[in-house]
């Protein structure tokens, strides 16, 4: 049991990794990044904070609110939620400190790069989700809602991504006066991504057998 959880570990942070670059991949393209990084990236330019710190901290405030909504029914085995916040947010700072050279010289290259970073997100998301550790404070925040409120998760998915780009529209106009980060790459990793993550997850069997006989298990809504 023990070498299976540590398989599923190992496959569980090289999907953070992979997902910290798609995140990075986003923010260079500079046609606007995903619903989910949209605020903690805002929150990077105005305040004294990088991309993978505010990150950590947006995180934090999902775990608490997991917390204050599930109550007696938040699992404590999802406390590793923690360790791994500050592990995805070290991700996206090392991965942003050695991309400098990643800068697009027209909006082709841009577009490129923003499909690039939906797909390469798309496939961190499907290591994370065949992983079956553990998954994000934003995806948890998500099934908390749908728990609590008795709401489908791909609809209660859809209205957080929703409140977090306004959130991020309120705060980069109020904070920056200027409508940065949120574009029409927004929009399209809002679409895309969910569709990349299904594809993958229904054609490629990847660690079934690698995991078999696996121990802890956790049930993904994907």
């Amino acid at each position: 049991m023990k070498q299976n959880i540590f398989k599923q570990g190992l496959v569980f942070i090289f999907g953070l990794f992979i997902m910290a670059g798609g995140v990075v991949l986003s923010v260079k393209a500079d046609l606007g990044i995903s619903p989910i990084s949209c605020v903690p990236y805002i929150y990077s330019l105005r305040f004294p904070l990088t991309l993978g710190q505010a990150t950590i901290i947006l995180n934090l405030l999902f775990i608490f609110i997991q917390m204050l909504l599930l109550r007696k029914k938040y699992r404590l085995f999802q406390l590793v939620q923690f360790p791994v916040v500050f592990l995805f947010g070290f991700f996206i700072d090392l991965i942003m400190k050695h991309a400098p050279w990643m800068t697009p010289g027209n909006y082709f290259e841009q577009a490129f790069l923003c499909l690039l970073s939906c797909v390469v997100l798309g496939i961190g998301i499907f290591f994370e989700v065949k992983a079956g550790l553990t998954y994000l404070p934003g995806e948890g925040l998500v099934m908390a809602l749908a728990q609590t409120f008795g709401v489908e998760f791909g609809k209660t998915k859809i209205g957080t991504d929703a409140s977090l780009v306004a959130i991020g529209i309120v705060s980069a106009l109020f904070f920056l006066g200027a409508l940065e980060g949120i574009r029409e790459g927004t929009v399209l990793a809002a679409v895309l991504v969910g569709y990349i993550v299904r594809f993958l997850h229904t054609r490629f069997f990847l660690f079934e057998q690698w995991f078999k006989g696996r121990g802890k298990k956790i049930n993904h809504p994907l």
